[in-house]
């Protein structure tokens, strides 16, 4: 699996620095979430497949590009929501679909409970968890995507633990990771340290 980490990146630091301090307000969490959202599409469709196509300016025909299609987006309920207006915004036709999976606080096990998705075959797609734990949610997510044979599959996280990663790397070699940063470890509740909180929580404020 290819990890493409943009930490180093001023403006990515600034926001993390919002998203991670406690006293940032719902409303403001929920703005760098779509901010950061943003970049990291731009950061994924720096290589998306395009076609050539003409176009007349006022004053001259030059060559252009258009996309040949547009990602299938697979938030994973409900944090990733948070991420989908970001990718919309510079993706407006992109299809969307939802993946339902939640943590059982007790075992750290994921459970899922909702699936819905336009037709996946020969698709890329795109799917998104603004926090990359235990990598138990996005496995479980990834593994049942792949039943429906897309083309290729992507992954878009604002933070990832090293122990996320590392099972990504062992169980899903095929599959292209975009984080913002990757922090330091999980905790023995498996939340991400120095991490940022519960971003569901944070994004609606429950």
């Amino acid at each position: 699996m290819k990890t493409l980490n943009y930490s180093d990146h001023t403006l990515i630091q600034q926001k993390i620095s919002l998203l991670r301090d406690k006293k940032t307000p719902p409303s403001l969490f929920a703005r760098t979430i779509y901010e950061l959202s943003l970049m990291l599409c731009t950061f994924a469709t720096y290589d998306i497949a395009v076609k050539s196509v003409s176009v007349t300016t006022p004053l001259a025909k030059t060559k252009g590009v258009r996309l040949e299609s547009q990602p299938i987006l697979i938030p994973i309920l409900r944090a990733g929501l948070g991420m989908v207006e970001g990718f919309q915004t510079l993706l407006p036709d992109a299809p969307v679909g939802h993946v339902g999976v939640e943590r059982d606080h007790k075992t750290l096990k994921p459970r899922f409970y909702y699936y819905k998705t336009p037709p996946l075959k020969s698709r890329d797609v795109w799917v998104l968890d603004p926090m990359l734990a235990t990598g138990g949610s996005l496995d479980f997510t990834l593994t049942k995507l792949k039943e429906h044979k897309p083309q290729t599959l992507r992954a878009l996280s604002i933070i990832a633990a090293p122990e996320g990663i590392k099972l990504l790397e062992k169980k899903h070699g095929d599959v292209v990771l975009y984080t913002t940063v990757v922090d330091k470890k999980l905790n023995q509740k498996g939340y991400i340290l120095p991490g940022l909180g519960d971003a569901g929580d944070r994004i609606f404020n429950t």
